[in-house]
């Protein structure tokens, strides 16, 4: 693996890991994209997993921290996705000229995913396919489940009388318990986009955990895009896990079906534009 920083076009020092094939060529390069409050590592380590994995096969690899996370400066973009999705160009521009792989795949998870598929609608991007992990759309069904979950799970600690009484006597968190539900509450307007075209249209293979309440919604609007842009999809689901697929199980599932997607996808030789 070698560490290496890039610069965006404001100065912002963007960390990044490159794992490369050892003694053969590269078949394929494949970019990493984390999630929100993520970094490069991925949910339990995802990523270096799969990366190392992948190196296995003949495909390299590029796990970057965006602005503001990790080990890069700068700051978070927060609710603005564009400053995500520069970071995103700039890494696959990045890639590809320190290694010139014949094809670029990207690997992403939730606000990971979103950036990713918002790059690919609005700018033509060399990459040949795209694993989309619980990539976020929340219509109003989700975000009312999404909070009724959450004030159950507060509701149900309440059950517990040393809960209860940090609430009578005012310590607890009243203000982040709040700040929980209304984030909950809000992932409707915050995941909602409107696609009114899309630019790049190569393969993407979307998977999500059955227990993720954004699931059935996302699902949905993501099949009907890429029906509406002909564009070659697959969804798959893993039983019952949740939104960041922690347990080791999960993971492994997401491997193999990785690992198979891409090399069934490497044989095209062209880029999807």
């Amino acid at each position: 693996m070698n560490q290496i920083d890039f610069f965006d076009s404001n100065t912002n020092r963007l960390s990044c890991v490159c794992t490369i094939p050892d003694h053969h060529k590269i078949k394929a390069g494949v970019v990493f994209v984390h999630a929100a409050d993520g970094n490069r590592l991925g949910p339990h380590r995802m990523f270096v997993e799969l990366a190392e994995r992948l190196k296995n096969i003949g495909i390299a690899s590029l796990r970057f921290d965006m602005r503001g996370c990790g080990d890069s400066s700068g700051l978070h973009a927060g609710n603005n996705i564009n400053p995500d999705i520069e970071d995103l160009l700039n890494a696959i521009t990045f890639f590809t000229s320190k290694y010139n792989p014949p094809q670029i795949f990207l690997f992403a998870i939730s606000r990971g995913a979103r950036v990713s598929i918002s790059a690919l609608a609005k700018h033509s991007i060399p990459v040949s396919g795209a694993v989309l992990l619980s990539t976020p759309f929340a219509g109003s069904k989700a975000a009312a489940k999404n909070f009724f979950n959450r004030l159950k799970e507060y509701l149900y600690k309440l059950t517990n009388i040393e809960n209860l009484k940090k609430l009578i006597s005012g310590k607890a968190h009243l203000k982040q318990i709040a700040k929980t539900l209304a984030f909950a509450l809000n992932s409707q307007k915050r995941y909602r986009t409107n696609t009114d075209e899309f630019v790049t249209r190569c393969p993407m293979f979307f998977i999500y955990g059955f227990k993720d309440p954004i699931a059935q919604d996302s699902s949905l609007h993501y099949s009907r895009i890429c029906e509406k842009f002909n564009i070659p999809f697959k969804t798959a689901e893993i039983k019952k896990a949740n939104h960041s697929f922690f347990h080791y199980h999960w993971k492994e599932q997401i491997t193999e079906m990785t690992e198979n997607w891409f090399m069934q996808n490497i044989q095209e030789e062209n880029f999807y534009h």
